[in-house]
């Protein structure tokens, strides 16, 4: 019998969607995460992402390779990294915007100043 993510205990079929849109679709994808990653799904505490990789890792207990293990812990950091990316970008683009504004800020200033004399 193939277990689902909805045999780990706290994971109903709600969350199980809410789990598929961060990337964890299978009780493997849980059991090879860390906390941090699965505690920013919405929903889901430190103390819940917890208990819900120990049950995983419990359901699974040795039936995964090795290789396995690994490939989905790889592909899980991948997707937090292109994350973020997205957001040092977005950052970036703030910070571009403001020494934007205060360069403006600082021309009309000027203006002011020559139209003053």
């Amino acid at each position: 019998m193939t277990q689902s993510i909805l045999d780990v205990r706290g994971i109903g079929p709600a969350m199980q969607i809410v789990l598929a849109k961060q990337g964890f679709k299978t009780i493997v994808d849980l059991a090879n995460t860390t906390v941090e990653l699965l505690a920013v799904t919405p929903g889901i505490s430190e103390t819940k992402a917890a208990q819900v990789i120990a049950d995983a890792r419990n359901l699974l207990a040795t039936d995964i390779p090795d290789e396995n293990l690994t490939s989905t812990k790889t592909k899980n950091k991948d997707k937090d990294k292109d994350k973020k990316s997205t957001k040092k970008s977005k950052k970036d683009k703030k910070k571009e915007k403001k020494r934007k504004k205060e360069k403006d800020n600082k021309k009309d200033k000027q203006k002011s100043k020559k139209s003053k004399k």
